[in-house]
């Protein structure tokens, strides 16, 4: 049974907290894992000498770079890099951020991988702290708005997994269902919902998990990234509301349980 598991990270116009990130995978790194790197920077941008170092200091790892279209949006970014998954057939991939620390509970990673093929989960959400839990139950409510009702996070503490329909941008799923469920690329940004909304609609399985956890700080954005980020926002959500016919982009049910 192959069991490599493939962490995709897409970062552009932000290297101190790309150091940062691939410092904390790398003193956590597993000899199953393999690291697929998607910059969207102009070549000359410091982040490509970030990357380049890490790998000159960690020869025996398996880390991939790609160069990706400059500011191509984060959808298409994430969905060329799964392709690459897919290509290098890796049937796990892992999805983190440029401002996500992992820690010592990732060792633990491969127990949730044996969890997803036996209880028939497509996708699972980790524990992200420091970042407001996100895990819920989704519904598009037509012409109106998405809405999301969130789940107890008490329940995640009672047991190894729970489910819900949507997750934050922390998660492990099978390669396999990410190619039946691409991101939309018109999406350059506010891809989230419509993502997991789209897995609900064909059928995957989603669940979290506290199992295994990272940490969200806080990145000193340049303001080449504010920049950039003010801008897709703008456009992306725009294009979901088209997309969807939404009066509001999204809505809240039972958030006093986010809160607790």
């Amino acid at each position: 049974m192959d069991k490599r598991i493939a962490i995709i990270l897409t970062s552009i116009e932000r290297p101190l907290a790309l150091h940062r990130c691939l410092e904390s995978i790398v003193a956590q790194w597993q000899e199953n894992w393999v690291l697929f790197i998607g910059l969207q920077d102009d070549y000359d941008s410091k982040s490509f000498e970030v990357v380049a170092e890490i790998i000159r200091l960690n020869p025996e790892k398996e880390i991939r770079l790609y160069d990706l279209e400059y500011d191509c949006g984060i959808s298409k970014a994430r969905n060329e890099l799964i392709q690459k998954v897919h290509l290098w057939g890796i049937p796990y991939t892992l999805l983190t951020a440029d401002s996500i620390i992992f820690d010592e509970s990732m060792k633990g990673i491969q127990f949730v991988i044996s969890s997803l093929g036996l209880l028939g989960y497509d996708l699972c959400g980790l524990n992200l702290n420091n970042r407001i839990p996100w895990e819920a139950e989704l519904t598009l409510k037509q012409n109106e708005t998405f809405e999301l009702d969130f789940i107890d996070p008490k329940e995640k503490d009672k047991h190894d997994f729970v489910d819900c329909s949507i997750v934050r941008n922390f998660w492990i799923a099978k390669t396999e269902s990410l190619l039946h469920v691409p991101y939309d690329n018109d999406l350059v940004m506010c891809e989230h919902e419509d993502f997991f909304w789209r897995m609900q609609i064909c059928g995957k399985v989603i669940c979290c998990t506290n199992y295994c956890s990272g940490t969200y700080f806080k990145p000193e954005d340049t303001p080449e990234y504010n920049k950039i980020r003010a801008t897709n926002f703008r456009i992306g959500q725009q294009r979901l509301k088209d997309k969807y016919n939404l009066k509001t982009w999204v809505t809240y049910k039972n958030i006093e349980r986010i809160n607790l």
